[in-house]
């Protein structure tokens, strides 16, 4: 089997990659409801003196030196994707810059993930340190995704220059959403361990708001639909992010209601990473314009469905 040199290799690689980083984010959310954060005390060792943890640590030392662990994995799959995507060639044997420099840019994010992880365990898991070490997994997701589009060749669906705006309203609005749940997190109770310092925002009012926000991503998403409603390839990938919307808000709203238990909080941080990559798919898919006879046939259609 070619590990490096065939697209079947590179479809793989990318697939693993997005795997990969998803799957960081979710053992991520486990060492903070955990209380694991600060198991290993300094970065980048483990304990002064050592890589591992010690033989009589704790598991929650062992619980973030696992969480560290799984980063040598995204660097090696980084690195077997980037091979293989300096490797790719189109069908006429040209090079595609594209998926090599999503690749590049993949292996930067990674390296800008565990340097922004490793600051947080030497500020004793300061809430908007901790918080900014969601930013690069929520854009690594995206390029992941980008990479497999690219990787399987898939083409974007063209759509009327109206749908291409509300998409990039509900893109802006979504990461704003992720946003504010970051700093909904850094005002709840889990800190990522015993006694670590919160940022001062009020619980409820600032869940208040991250929740309308979510709300008006919801709203968005539901007119997306609609305006779609003629173009199937593009309704299949709008159907995807509000499916993932509305899981995430119920699992949202039930964490909060019952306390935030750390099984629930887990799963959340599952859907923001699931999220994330169903909205940089919807991205991906939509952003080409559609001819202007594609546009007026569509509106034609409109109309006669009225």
């Amino acid at each position: 089997m070619d590990l490096v040199g065939s697209p079947a290799a590179l479809r793989r690689w990318t697939v693993a990659s997005l795997v990969a980083n998803i799957a960081i984010v979710v053992t991520g959310g486990l060492v903070r409801v955990t209380s694991s954060g600060l198991g290993c005390s300094t970065w980048p060792q483990c304990e002064p003196g050592s890589y591992v943890p010690h033989p009589d640590a704790g598991i929650h030392a062992y619980i973030e030196f696992g969480n560290r662990m799984l980063t040598f994995v995204l660097v090696i799959v980084a690195i077997g994707t980037l091979l293989a995507a300096w490797r790719a060639r189109d069908a006429a044997g040209v090079p595609r810059p594209v998926v090599r420099g999503l690749a590049i840019a993949v292996i930067a994010g990674i390296v800008a993930q565990a340097v922004i992880g490793g600051i947080s365990v030497l500020v004793q898991l300061n809430p908007w340190v901790v918080g900014a070490h969601l930013l690069p997994s929520i854009a690594l997701i995206g390029a992941c995704v980008l990479l497999v589009h690219e990787a399987y060749g898939r083409r974007p669906v063209p759509v009327a220059p109206s749908v291409r705006r509300v998409v990039r309203t509900l893109v802006f609005f979504g990461v704003a959403a992720m946003l504010l749940g970051v700093v909904v997190t850094g005002a709840g109770p889990n800190s990522g361990a015993g006694g670590a310092s919160r940022n001062g925002f009020d619980l409820a009012q600032t869940a208040r708001v991250h929740s309308l926000t979510v709300w008006v991503v919801v709203a968005l998403t539901i007119g997306l639909l609609v305006a779609c409603r003629v173009n199937p390839g593009a309704r299949r990938a709008v159907l995807l992010v509000l499916g993932v919307e509305l899981f995430q808000a119920a699992v949202g709203y039930a964490q909060y209601f019952l306390a935030l238990p750390p099984w629930l909080v887990t799963l959340h941080m599952v859907g923001t990473a699931l999220f994330t990559a169903a909205l940089a798919n919807l991205w991906w898919l939509t952003r080409t314009p559609a001819p202007a006879s594609v546009a007026i046939r569509t509106e034609a259609g409109r109309s006669q469905q009225r």
